[in-house]
């Protein structure tokens, strides 16, 4: 599977602001209301400025103190300040000498509009206490305000779920833009319903809906191996189910093709009916077909070297 290292943005919708019915439309009186991805240069400075601030404030070193106060004070407000108390209580709290390293693997613009937005992150971070360091990954989602020239974490959601935002209004121009971006990120919705779901009592079922969602290079491999993944599906006798209000974030689009991070929780269930949740972050590769979005690749988010 691919490593992601930073973020990506970028935008280059060839045709999207046309027609129907071959006649042009004006462009609209207002905005979408969510401007992530409309401008691609405004929503790389916003993803930059919480990347900043993430990395500042997830960070901690207890040789260090009030430089990790001042770093609070700049990039949280007061209610994200105690929030962050909560989270690294731990942390903080440790008898030995500790330090605390967070980098932000990849990050996407759920919603933006001039003075909030909200980014959906995976963090890398690695722990080092008594000369031992463990290693992990996490997923947030932040509420980021507008403060002068300065982005501040108001909210911080770890491990999200999301409730699903209202589509953009038909219209031309930026308004087409935001609505390419919500197609996306509703097609992948769909695709990773179909891809991480799985009930072993209809392996032939599992499998179709697989293929069904899938276009390319995914496709094929999906095609190549059906007879012997079929089977596993019947004799493992696991079962999976996406779970509601997976969090998603469209992180590029260009032309037909689109990549949307998505953070989503799975319960897996053995044979034996032992249950648990199993958290994926993962980026999915989509293409635009005359159909809808399909899958042509699916990669996890994985820990930075």
């Amino acid at each position: 599977m691919k490593r992601w290292a930073g973020f990506a943005v970028l935008l280059a919708l060839a045709g999207c602001t046309t027609a129907v019915g071959g006649t042009a439309r004006p462009e609209p009186a207002s905005p979408p209301s969510n401007l992530a991805l409309v401008n691609p240069a405004r929503t790389a400075s916003v993803l930059n400025a919480v990347k900043t601030a993430t990395e500042a404030v997830f960070s901690y070193d207890s040789a260090a103190l009030p430089a990790y106060e001042k770093s609070t004070a700049e990039n949280l407000t007061p209610g994200a300040r105690d929030e962050i108390g909560r989270l690294l209580a731990e942390v903080r709290n440790s008898p030995q000498p500790i330090k605390l390293v967070t980098r932000v693997i990849v990050s996407a613009a759920v919603e933006e509009t001039p003075d909030k937005a909200q980014v959906l992150t995976v963090l890398d971070q690695a722990s080092t206490r008594a000369g031992t360091t463990s290693k992990g990954i996490a997923s947030v989602l932040f509420a980021t305000v507008r403060d002068g020239e300065r982005w501040r974490i108001a909210e911080i959601k770890v491990s999200p779920t999301a409730s699903p935002l209202a589509p953009e209004k038909p219209g031309a121009g930026d308004r087409a833009i935001a609505r390419v971006r919500d197609s996306a990120r509703d097609g992948a919705l769909r695709v990773a319903e179909a891809l991480l779901s799985l009930d072993p009592a209809d392996p032939e079922g599992s499998y179709a809906r697989y293929e069904a969602v899938s276009t390319g290079q995914l496709l094929t491999q999906f095609q190549q191996d059906k007879a012997a993944r079929i089977a596993q599906f019947r004799t493992a006798g696991t079962k999976s189910a996406l779970e509601p209000n997976a969090a998603a974030a469209v992180m590029e689009v260009v032309d037909d093709k689109a990549s949307v991070l998505l953070v989503a929780t799975t319960t897996v269930t053995d044979a034996a009916g032992q249950a648990t949740k199993k958290y994926l972050p993962i980026v999915l590769r989509l293409q635009r077909l005359p159909e809808g979005w399909k899958a042509a690749g699916i990669e996890t988010v994985q820990a930075l070297p």
